[in-house]
């Protein structure tokens, strides 16, 4: 079987095996598998800019033609040499992974083809096909922890000749998301911010680090809920960067709503006005006005309508790892433009 232990990944990118031209990238940190395929993908020393050599297809377009994945590997390059096909947002897609796995059966000539997954489980077919595959090679990625991210952090302040005293390295780390590529673009805009000083301080930290994930969450969530449409797509796109993980969104926005159905019974059953049972939740104060206007548009009926659809949604989005983030993005907006809709029409307070 054709597989690396998630601590042998490194060792293997450092000098990647390309007798093994099908190879398969996969975890629940979409930054980290992003930046390990760029780097098998500079290694194999294919032009990256020429579009005769190399070639990036979608996983759900390849799901509708899936022959344009055996095309692109099976053709020769127009002026010799290597082509690199990469596949991005790969998942559960069934016709990707029986072609991945007839690649993978033998050897492909003058072709490395390099699929991006999400978090596979081991029962996975792409997974299944890509470690049973005698020229294929299955890399696990797994998100930013301990040592991972204090190699990072070094090798970013080695290059800008900086240094870090604990307190500060401490005070950085909590604040990385787990998304590897932003959280490399935090340690860089630092590095740059520090530059020219012996060494980073804490304030340093402070000062240029934000720790957006956490507020980003809430914001997103109220958005939602109240019904500010035009502000969810910038705010979907700040948690993406951050690496907030699909279902942690989903969770939450399925606590807000049971917490929600809650207090408007109070309003509706118990004929308690708004602003008392938003105050006795003593919600931060930059929540509170997001608070009573999703607890004044939605009527209890609509509460447990939404509540069933988010349930619906997440055991979805965990069939379908590939489209969870779709599916997490559509829930989201469509909870928002029914809000809107809801306030417009002046709720039922």
């Amino acid at each position: 079987m054709a597989q690396k232990k998630a601590g042998e990944v490194e060792a293997f990118l450092s000098r990647p095996d390309f007798s093994f031209p099908v190879i398969l990238l996969y975890g629940p940190d979409p930054g980290l598998v992003a930046e390990r395929s760029a780097k098998i993908a500079e290694m194999s020393g294919v032009d990256r800019d020429d579009p005769f050599a190399a070639v990036t297809l979608a996983a759900d377009e390849l799901e509708k033609d899936i022959g344009r994945l055996y095309d692109e590997a099976r053709t020769v390059s127009m002026f010799g040499g290597h082509r690199l096909i990469r596949v991005r947002g790969a998942g559960a897609g069934k016709a990707l992974a029986e072609a991945v796995g007839d690649l993978a059966a033998s050897r492909l000539e003058g072709a490395l083809v390099v699929v991006e997954a999400g978090d596979l489980k081991k029962s996975a077919a792409l997974r299944n096909n890509v470690e049973r595959g005698r020229f294929a090679m299955a890399l696990p990625c797994y998100q930013d922890e301990g040592r991972a991210i204090d190699r990072m952090i070094d090798e970013e302040l080695g290059q800008s000749g900086l240094s870090i005293d604990r307190e500060a390295r401490d005070e950085l780390r909590a604040r990385l998301g787990a998304n590897r590529l932003a959280s490399r673009g935090e340690v860089r805009k630092l590095c740059l911010y520090a530059l020219g000083a012996p060494s980073v301080t804490e304030a340093d930290v402070r000062a240029i680090v934000g720790d957006v994930s956490a507020d980003t969450l809430d914001e997103t969530i109220d958005a939602a809920a109240s019904g500010e449409v035009k502000r969810l797509p910038h705010l979907i796109d700040r948690l993406v960067s951050a690496g907030t993980a699909t279902f942690q969104l989903h969770q939450n926005l399925l606590r807000y709503f049971q917490q929600l159905q809650t207090m408007r019974e109070m309003v509706e059953r118990g004929g308690e006005a708004i602003g008392r049972v938003v105050e006795r939740r003593r919600p931060h104060f930059r929540r509170k006005a997001a608070l009573e206007a999703a607890l004044a548009a939605w009527p209890l009926e609509e509460i447990t309508a939404i509540l069933q659809r988010i349930e619906r949604d997440i055991l979805m989005s965990r069939k379908e790892g590939g489209l969870a983030l779709t599916i997490t993005q559509k829930t989201l907006l469509d909870i928002a433009v029914e809000a809107a809709r809801l306030r417009a029409r002046g709720g039922r307070a």
